[in-house]
């Protein structure tokens, strides 16, 4: 485990540093920011998920998650707003889960993590914090007590290097494309929840489907589908000069 951290962690230097000192695209920034999250959960053996999360001004919004269970412990920490993420954000120190089956922390978000994923235990670091924005490196495992010392030395040094990347000269830029997108998917699904008479996650889990079928990007679909439903507000020169 330790010269296999070893080889990601000088990989994964050498990428952050190229990204510090060079413009890049939003896509590289992507690009790093995944392997930051797929390269732990490769160097430590007992996670399964992980991914970042970022809370600008209340809204909570996952970033490069490994998988669909990591993007959902973000939903249920947004929807309950409360749990080992955010608080790892708004704190100096680690947040540890050893075990959600025993812990009294959050007993309501707990409690809809053990019945709707298979997380046992998490890790989350602070990644940075301001007035009015901060963000969480996390790990999950499916087991309980996955993450002893050793994990946690090596989950700190991925979390270091996200930190680093996220101050980038683009993220700001990404960041608020981010905002815009999830804006307009949020809006997307108000628009099938009032057509269809359904909840949000069958809304979004429409999205999802048409999305997949008809081989069009999530954000994109979610646009076509504002443009229809108000075609007086069709995006273009207007909405960029507003977004400056």
């Amino acid at each position: 485990m330790v010269e296999r951290g070893n080889e990601l962690f000088r990989a994964l230097a050498a990428q952050v540093a190229e990204l510090q000192n060079t413009d890049v695209s939003d896509e590289d920034v992507e690009t790093l920011l995944t392997s930051l999250t797929e390269g732990a959960v490769s160097a430590i053996p007992a996670a399964s998920h992980a991914c970042i999360t970022v809370v600008e001004h209340g809204e909570v919004m996952t970033i490069a998650p490994t998988d669909a269970v990591a993007a959902r412990l973000d939903e249920l920490q947004s929807k309950h707003d409360i749990g080992p993420c955010l608080d790892a954000a708004w704190e100096q120190h680690p947040v540890l889960i050893g075990d959600y089956t025993t812990d009294e922390r959050w007993p309501l978000f707990i409690e809809d993590v053990v019945a709707q994923t298979p997380v046992r235990s998490s890790l989350s670091f602070q990644l940075h914090r301001d007035a009015t924005s901060m963000s969480a490196f996390n790990l999950h495992a499916d087991s309980a007590q996955a993450f002893d010392t050793e994990a946690q030395r090596v989950g700190s040094v991925f979390a270091a290097n996200t930190a680093l990347a996220l101050h980038s000269r683009t993220w700001s830029h990404q960041f608020e494309e981010a905002l815009a997108s999830r804006d307009d998917i949020g809006q997307a699904k108000g628009i099938l929840m009032e057509r269809y008479t359904v909840d949000a996650d069958q809304a979004f889990d429409m999205l999802k489907q048409i999305s997949q079928t008809s081989n069009t990007k999530l954000v994109e679909l979610a646009r076509r589908l504002i443009d229809i439903d108000h075609p007086s507000n069709k995006r273009g020169s207007g909405r960029s000069d507003s977004a400056r």
